[in-house]
């Protein structure tokens, strides 16, 4: 009798699989874990051009997110993302021209904060390491049908890699500002660390890393893109997008500059969106949302739809 039962239990197992069941349960949870690392309440790159009022719910926290908002093939989605992303930069590192990957940027004026997937050298490298020419590096992996039609990057991605750049090239006209020579930019170190430390009060211990060596590491990341910034002899003005093809693996590249009228004018409805967005939350007023009913585009893949629109 005590066999039959245990066959039955087995044949089902069998029925319903030994993975894919406990992956999702797995993945859902992982998927809508609020990730302790991350800033809050920040203008992020990543999310630029999006629904004022999922920004605004993303930043402070007023209402809950939907549950399971993303789902177990969303995460794999995201997770073949970031394989793709530290796969083509490891080749661009032993080339010997990604200075450094998913680094840092912040402007304090507009709070802005984020992380680009690299800084690319433009110039061959001096006998120190540096370089007088660098570009902002994004990588971005899509579908075949969506590769194969794919003429210049994807709107949102464009602005993304403007905020960036922009980002990179105020936090270099700072430093030639505030600093008028190399000895007087190495003296800065102490206080431009105390700076960034600011910058990650909100990180958290962990059972692999304490707050004070997380925030210690973000500080030298930042330490090290401003060695690279202090020393370049051009500004910093064009953002490179790699694009790969999920399915082939074949790549596109496009250069932006943010020079030409068509850059200048989006950074320009960038900075105004932010400024907007940074003053309804500072008067606890929540904005409008930019859909005109739930089954809008923008609302398909929003973490707030429910709360946002009962």
């Amino acid at each position: 009798m005590q066999e039959m039962a245990l066959k039955n239990l087995f044949d089902a197992m069998k029925n319903e699989g030994y993975v894919i069941k406990d992956l999702d349960l797995y993945l859902a949870k992982k998927a809508n874990e609020t990730d302790e690392n991350r800033a809050i309440d920040v203008n992020a790159p990543s999310q630029v051009g999006r629904c004022p009022r999922e920004r605004y719910y993303a930043r402070t926290q007023c209402v809950q997110a939907d549950p399971n908002s993303i789902s177990p093939r969303s995460q794999r989605i995201f997770d073949n993302g970031t394989g793709v992303h530290e796969r083509l930069q490891g080749y661009l590192k032993d080339m010997g021209i990604l200075l450094m990957d998913e680094l840092p940027v912040h402007n304090v004026e507009y709070n802005i904060q984020g992380h680009t997937d690299g800084v690319l050298a433009l110039t061959p490298l001096n006998e120190k390491g540096y370089t007088e020419r660098i570009a902002i590096l994004e990588i971005k992996s899509i579908n075949d049908r969506g590769f194969s039609s794919l003429k210049e990057p994807k709107p949102e991605h464009k602005r993304q890699g403007l905020v960036y750049v922009y980002c990179a090239e105020q936090r270099r006209q700072e430093l030639h500002r505030r600093y008028k020579n190399i000895l007087q930019f190495k003296r800065s170190k102490t206080k431009r660390f105390a700076e960034y430390a600011e910058l990650y009060q909100h990180l958290k211990g962990g059972s692999k890393y304490s707050r004070e060596e997380k925030i210690q590491y973000q500080c030298q990341l930042h330490n090290l893109f401003d060695n690279i910034l202090y020393r370049l002899k051009q500004p910093v003005t064009e953002a490179v997008f790699l694009y790969e093809n999920k399915n082939t693996q074949d790549l596109k590249e496009f250069v932006i500059s943010s020079k030409s009228k068509e850059a200048e004018s989006l950074m320009t409805e960038i900075l105004n969106d932010y400024k907007s967005l940074n003053d309804y939350i500072a008067k606890g007023e929540v904005p409008p949302r930019i859909a005109s009913k739930k089954t809008d585009d923008c609302c398909r893949w929003c973490n707030y739809r429910i709360a946002c629109w009962n």
